[in-house]
C-alpha cells in the first residue's frame, strides 16, 4: 500500500465464505498460477471470472474461516486481486492475506452500503472512498504497510536481512 492509494474496480461476495469455498483443499498444491482458475469456482458460474476482472475483492462477514492454509490467499495474488474490504476476516486468513500482500481491511458500512459488481472504489491510509461517500477505516499498521510495500512477507524478510 505504501503512501499510494489503490484504486479498481470491485467484484462483490457475500458473508460465510470459507476459504475452502475460495479455493477447495484440493487445488492447494498447485503453484498459485495452477490455482487461480479454481478460485471461487464453486460459489457460482461466473465468480471465477468476476474476481479474475477486478483487482479489489468486497467481502461479507466471517470471509475465509475455516482453514489455516495459505493457499486461498496465494492464489487470490496470482489472480492480480491487490485488496480486499470486508465485513469481517477470519483472523488466519486475514494474516495469510497480508503476509501475501493483499492489503485486508474491515469496513462494514461500505460493504452493507449496496456496492456492487464493477463500482470504483480508492483505498487512502485512514477512509475507503466510493461514489463521492467516504468510510473511515482504522488505520493499517506500518508493519502491514511495508509487507504490502515489498509484496509480501518474505520478499519484506529479505529486505530486513539486507539492510541489516
Amino acid at each position: 500500500m505504501g503512501s499510494v492509494p489503490i484504486f479498481g474496480s470491485v467484484a462483490v461476495f457475500g458473508d460465510y465464505v470459507a476459504a475452502d469455498t475460495v479455493l477447495p483443499a484440493r487445488f492447494g498444491f498447485l503453484s498459485a498460477a495452477d490455482a487461480v482458475p479454481h478460485l471461487v469456482a464453486e460459489l457460482a458460474d461466473d465468480a471465477n471470472a468476476r474476481l479474475r476482472a477486478n483487482p479489489i475483492l468486497v467481502v461479507g462477514e466471517a470471509f475465509g474461516y475455516g482453514t489455516g492454509r495459505e493457499s486461498p490467499a496465494r492464489a487470490l495474488k496470482a489472480a492480480g486481486v491487490r485488496a480486499i474490504i470486508g465485513a469481517s476476516f477470519a483472523r488466519m486468513f486475514y494474516r495469510n492475506a497480508i503476509n501475501n500482500g493483499i492489503l485486508a481491511i474491515e469496513c462494514a458500512p461500505l460493504v452493507r452500503a449496496g456496492i456492487k459488481d464493477g463500482d470504483e472504489v480508492e483505498i487512502a491510509p485512514a477512509l475507503v472512498r466510493w461514489k463521492g461517500r467516504e468510510f473511515a477505516i482504522a488505520e493499517v499498521p506500518p508493519l502491514f504497510r511495508e509487507i504490502i510495500a515489498a509484496g509480501d512477507l518474505i520478499a519484506y524478510g529479505r529486505k530486513v536481512l539486507a539492510a541489516s
